[in-house]
C-alpha cells in the first residue's frame, strides 16, 4: 500500500480557495473510484504558510493516463493554477506493514 500527497504552494491569501478546489478535484477522483482523500491547509499554523495538501492511499502506483482523468479536473486545475506560486509536486510513501517487515526479516 501507497501513501500518495499532493502539494500546492498558493499565493499569499489564497490557500483556503484552493482548497476549496483541491476538495472538488478530489471528489472528482473519487467518483472514479480512487479512495477517499484528506485535504488540509497550512495556514497560520507553525510551518509553511500558504500550502495545501492532498493525502490518500492506493494498493499499487500506477500511471495516471490523461483518458482517465475526469473532465472536472481539468477545468478545477485550470482555475486552481493562476493561484499557485509554483508547479505542484506529489510525494509517494510505502507504507510500513507487518507483512513487509517480516519479508525483509525484519519482524
Amino acid at each position: 500500500m501507497y501513501l500518495l500527497r499532493r502539494i500546492t504552494k498558493t499565493q499569499q491569501g489564497k490557500a483556503w480557495d484552493v482548497a476549496n478546489l483541491m476538495s472538488k478535484i478530489c471528489a472528482a477522483y473519487e467518483e472514479n473510484g480512487r479512495t477517499k482523500a484528506q485535504v488540509f491547509v497550512s495556514q497560520g499554523l507553525p510551518g509553511t504558510p500558504n500550502v495545501v495538501y492532498a493525502e490518500w492511499t492506493q494498493e499499487s502506483i500506477e500511471p495516471n493516463w490523461p483518458s482517465k482523468v475526469p473532465e472536472a479536473v481539468r477545468t478545477l486545475n485550470a482555475q486552481m493554477f493562476p493561484m499557485l506560486t509554483e508547479p505542484w509536486s506529489i510525494e509517494f510513501f510505502e507504507l510500513v506493514t507487518p507483512q513487509k517487515l517480516e519479508e525483509r526479516n525484519l519482524s
